[in-house]
Order: C-alpha cells, then sequence, then structure tokens
C-alpha cells in the first residue's frame, strides 16, 4: 500500500496525528529532501489559511524547532522563514510564489510534488522594512538577519541549495552560519561580499552617498566594481564611495556601528546630514532645515529607549539648534503623515 503522505502531514498539522504514523511520517520526511520542501510548503498553507487572524502570533521559526523536536530530526536542512515584531513593528513581505500559493489555495499542491519544486524553486522572498521597523530573519541555512529601518532584503526558492545568495537595500546584520562549500553572498549596489561563517553590518541605503561593511568578527571578503577583491579583518570598517569611488578601510569600535539593532542609537563625530537622516529612519519623521550652517554641526551622542521629543531635546542641549515639531495627524485623519522636525540655527552669545 502506497505511503499517503499528504494525509499524514495534515494529520501532524491538526495534532491528530498517531505514534505509528509519526513514525512513519519520519521515515519519509529523511529518504529525501524533496519530502522535506513537500512538507515545508504544506505547513505554510497551512499557517497561512487563517492568516488574518494568526499573522501576529506565527512565529514559523517556533513552529518548525517544535516540529523537528517532535519528529526529532537531526542534521537536515531546513526552509523556514522567521520574522519576529518588536514592540509595535509591522511587517510587510512580498514573496511572490506563496502569494499565489495562498490565492490558489492548495489546489497547487495536490496536482503533483514537481511543479511546487519549480515554483519553490523560482519564487522571491522579499522582506522590507518601513522607517521605525526591524525584522529578525532566519534564512534556510540557519544564518541570521537583522534588517533595520526602511531596508528590504532579497533571495530566491533555490538559496542554500547550490549557493547563498541576497540582495540588501539599506541596512542590516548578518550572523553567517558556517558553510566553506557554500560561501554567502551579498549582493550590493557596486559591492559583493563574501562570506563563509562570520558576522557583520552592512549600510547601503540608495540615498545614501557612501556603502559601508564593518566587521565584528571572522573574515570577509569584499569584491567592488572595477576593483581587485580585498579581504576585511575583525574590528575594521571599509566605507566605499559611490560618488568618488574612493575606498577607505580603517579600524573602528564595531559596536557603534552594530548597536543599532539592541535599538541603540550611536553617533561618534557624526555630520549633522547623516545623523538627521538616521534618526527619521529611526522615528519616521521628516527634517526641515531653515539654516544651511546647522551641516556644519556634528554629534557625539547615544540613544537608546528615548522619544523623539526627548532626541530632539537632547540634541538642543548639545548644540546650537531650535526646533519645532509638527504633528501633521490627528487620531481622525484617514492618511498618516509622519512628523515633521523644522530646525534652525541657535546664536551664542
Amino acid at each position: 500500500m502506497e505511503l499517503d503522505y499528504r494525509e499524514l502531514i495534515t494529520k501532524f498539522l491538526a495534532g491528530e496525528i498517531t505514534d505509528d504514523e509519526l513514525v512513519l511520517l519520519k521515515t519519509w520526511l529523511s529518504q529525501d529532501k524533496d519530502n522535506r520542501r513537500i512538507f515545508d510548503l504544506e505547513n505554510e498553507l497551512w499557517q497561512e489559511s487563517d492568516f488574518h487572524t494568526k499573522l501576529e502570533h506565527f512565529d514559523a521559526h517556533s513552529a518548525w524547532k517544535n516540529i523537528s523536536s517532535t519528529l526529532q530530526l537531526k542534521g537536515e536542512d531546513t526552509n523556514y522563514l522567521t520574522i519576529l515584531n518588536t514592540k509595535s513593528y509591522k511587517i510587510w513581505i512580498a514573496a511572490a510564489s506563496v502569494a499565489c500559493l495562498l490565492i490558489f489555495g492548495s489546489m497547487i499542491l495536490w496536482i503533483t510534488e514537481k511543479p511546487s519544486f519549480k515554483l519553490i524553486a523560482n519564487s522571491t522572498t522579499v522582506i522590507s522594512t518601513m522607517d521605525s521597523e526591524k525584522s529578525h530573519i532566519v534564512l534556510p541555512d540557519s544564518s541570521e538577519i537583522i534588517l533595520n529601518s526602511g531596508s528590504r532584503l532579497e533571495y530566491n526558492g533555490q538559496f542554500n541549495l547550490d549557493s547563498r545568495i541576497v540582495k540588501l537595500k539599506g541596512e542590516a546584520f548578518f550572523n553567517v552560519n558556517t558553510n566553506p562549500e557554500k560561501p554567502f553572498v551579498v549582493q550590493l549596489d557596486q559591492m559583493k561580499i563574501f562570506a563563509t561563517g562570520t558576522r557583520f553590518n552592512v549600510f547601503s541605503f540608495e540615498n545614501e552617498d557612501r556603502i559601508e561593511t564593518t566587521l565584528e568578527e571572522g573574515n570577509i571578503n569584499i569584491s567592488i566594481i572595477g576593483n581587485e577583491s580585498f579581504n576585511l579583518k575583525a574590528g575594521q570598517q571599509v566605507i566605499f564611495s559611490k560618488h568618488s569611488k574612493k575606498i577607505d578601510i580603517h579600524d573602528v569600535n564595531t559596536d557603534t556601528y552594530t548597536s543599532w539593532k539592541e535599538n541603540k542609537l550611536r553617533f561618534h563625530d557624526t555630520p549633522m546630514e547623516e545623523a538627521l537622516r538616521k534618526i527619521a529612519r529611526r522615528y519616521n519623521v521628516t527634517f526641515e532645515l531653515t539654516n544651511k550652517d546647522l551641516l556644519n554641526i556634528k554629534y557625539t551622542a547615544t540613544f537608546i529607549d528615548e522619544s523623539i521629543e526627548e532626541v530632539m531635546q537632547m540634541l538642543k542641549v548639545v548644540s546650537p539648534i531650535t526646533y519645532k515639531i509638527d504633528y501633521r495627524t490627528s487620531a481622525k485623519d484617514v492618511k498618516y503623515l509622519p512628523p515633521k522636525i523644522v530646525m534652525g540655527y541657535r546664536k551664542t552669545l
């Protein structure tokens, strides 16, 4: 009698599987990686079937850990995506293939397993965060990524099969799982980063002139268009100017550039323009400067959980500025507008 793995998966997800059936399911999963991918797809569809009520509570990473523990699986490739909400953060996900699967329901899955593999392989997962949001992601190879505000991460369904490649716009901290046979590649505008297992921070916003990579531990290889590749050592940072093409490598205190993932905002002799862009992304506000002399000011400060009002007051204490926060949206407004902060230059005696 042919094993009806679909029925076993359904019973497992519904919590109605018997001990004997659990042994059969475990055996089937261990026979072929394709079986595992079918299970992952079924699990995703199952969780998404009540999407509107489960979005705030479903944690795919914890779910898979529970599944793995129950099935006692060890040493097998994983294939899951985790997005953890922090405080009031909302996470918006655009995944073309998953969206199609949700529209057509389980009809696609029941037709045949092979087309399902093609859908997964050709799919693209995109995770993006708006201003004041962060996302914690666990990739299929168990590498972890913390995506900062206003950022976008993209990878396809073949990730960790033949290669490990992601595309980034914005800022992210990478904790790469070690695998020398499959280098982890971060594709940026004019730069590629190659890692086999390490921890590093990448800053690469489209509206910023520089691309900044800070290595916390291990080694990474940097490839920049028009230049020979080079290695970066722990405690070093490379800054590439997209306009001048200048490359600058120097030793840094890495905590200054990675502490944002602990909700700390650090400035060390930071130009006003750069500081305001970081504050704007962190607090979802906009700035308007009434005096260009403000651009000559530099800041050294650390903010942890302060409100935007507290941040501006602290900046006023340590620098010659004036400010007014215009809250442009009320509870009755249909369209949300971020607060606008008008900054002026305060003359000192």
